[in-house]
């Protein structure tokens, strides 16, 4: 079996997103002839994959910059000043230019950066008795290819840089035009000599080859793991509930137009405030969400349930009436931005409701899958609920009519099929373009 180094700051049991995408590759890249050896941060305890993982030290150079300032390392400087998180229109606020300038000063090009050095010892320690066929770096933070450049020149073998967000052409990219053309030389610099470029979806793909011209660029989308979907009985909430499982941002992935058209709903006495609840289950940091929930009168329908394991949040979002997937401002950015939550709501098998963002890749991810409708419209929203809330009534659910043949290709097993082929091609075995 041909071996591949995975480096990655996301892995599990790390509770980040992009830890999904890489637990899911070393779980399944075994059974195409690859093995996987994981590069990363010492991780917390907790269930992770059976690969083998080289853990590394690893500074915190934001959390050292708050610690100097009398600052809490653990909590945003949004949060502790009390700072309105802008969106994308808002981004000219003096406080987050002050605030971006910071960071471009203090974590450039990015707030891991303090893993480098930890990684790069670790590989070259590594390739003094160790060989490997193939090297895989994912990322974000953009640290991850800067570690993967110099792996391939330390273990002189293919490398396949995988962009799970896009770096100087992020929807959320804030460093500026000076910023974004000195980093983008960095980019172009550290990415140019890898043998080939995946990233998440096709409008992404094709922003990629506008700066890449001359490397193979491929599109693979992240998945869900089916064995954390086994068809168990998971009796469905006796309320209309609604859940969000992950992280909130205010002003991006923001539920404001949901909590205003529930408190419309049940004001006019549509639907009733006793059956009703909406649930988040997420890391801390969403300070001004309990503000907002206070502000729509909704104290009482609303649950904030914080971070709870993951097997628990699976549990979750199998039990709702309805699953929240927040997609951000409608902003041509986001056309290409599959939020990777979308996934895993696939996998929990309950009507999705994605709200916000323009018409892209998650209108086409839920029409092919029949899992869930796009809402863009307050009206268009306020009309979903009232249909959906009717069902409930009537049925005592919400109806659910996923099509498992289309949910079936976003699995992690076709996932990490796909990368074995674009491994198999770096390494000498042929592959086609585009979408494997």
């Amino acid at each position: 079996m041909r071996r591949v180094l995975l480096i990655s700051y996301a892995y599990p049991p790390r509770p980040a997103i992009g830890s999904v995408r890489l637990g899911g590759l070393a779980k399944y890249l075994p059974q195409f002839g690859w093995e996987p050896i994981i590069v990363t941060p010492r991780l917390p305890d907790g269930p992770r994959p059976s690969a083998r993982v080289i853990q590394t030290e690893y500074r915190d150079v934001v959390g050292a910059w708050k610690a100097r300032l009398g600052l809490d390392v653990s909590r945003g400087l949004h949060e502790q000043l009390k700072l309105h998180v802008s969106s994308i229109s808002e981004s000219k606020r003096l406080h987050n230019r002050v605030l971006n300038w910071m960071e471009a000063v203090i974590a450039y090009p990015d707030p891991k950066k303090g893993w480098i050095p930890f990684a790069v010892e670790a590989i070259q320690n590594f390739g003094r008795s160790e060989k490997v066929d193939a090297i895989l770096s994912s990322a974000y933070p953009p640290s991850c290819h800067l570690i993967g450049r110099r792996a391939k020149d330390t273990l002189k073998c293919p490398w396949v840089a995988d962009f799970r967000d896009l770096w100087t052409q992020h929807h959320y990219y804030a460093g500026g035009r000076i910023r974004r053309a000195v980093e983008g030389r960095l980019e172009r610099k550290t990415v140019s000599p890898a043998d080939a470029l995946v990233t998440v979806s096709a409008p992404w793909a094709e922003l990629l080859r506008q700066k890449f011209r001359e490397q193979p660029i491929h599109w693979i989308t992240n998945g869900f793991d089916p064995d954390e979907f086994a068809p168990r009985a998971h009796k469905l909430t006796t309320t209309f509930s609604i859940s969000h499982t992950g992280e909130l941002y205010q002003g991006k992935r923001d539920p404001t137009l949901l909590l205003e058209v529930i408190a419309d709903l049940i004001r006019a006495g549509v639907i009733s405030r006793s059956e009703t609840r909406i649930r988040f289950y997420g890391p801390p940091g969403s300070w001004w969400l309990p503000a907002l929930v206070e502000r729509c009168g909704l104290s009482d329908v609303v649950e904030i349930c914080g971070l709870i394991p993951r097997a628990d949040a699976l549990v979750r979002q199998q039990e709702s009436q309805l699953l929240l997937l927040l997609i951000g401002p409608d902003a041509p950015e986001l056309v290409g931005h599959y939020p990777a939550k979308a996934f895993e709501y696939l996998g929990s098998r309950r009507p999705i409701i994605a709200l916000g963002g323009p018409v892209g890749v998650v209108s086409d991810l839920l029409r092919e899958t029949s899992a869930g409708v796009h809402v863009r419209s307050r009206a268009d929203l306020q009309a979903v609920l009232i249909k959906a809330y009717k069902e409930y009534q009537q049925l005592g659910c919400v109806s659910y009519a996923g099509d498992e043949t289309a949910i079936s290709r976003y699995t992690h097993l076709e996932m990490a099929r796909k990368f074995a082929a674009i491994l198999n091609t770096v390494t000498g075995d042929g592959l086609t373009t585009g979408s494997i």
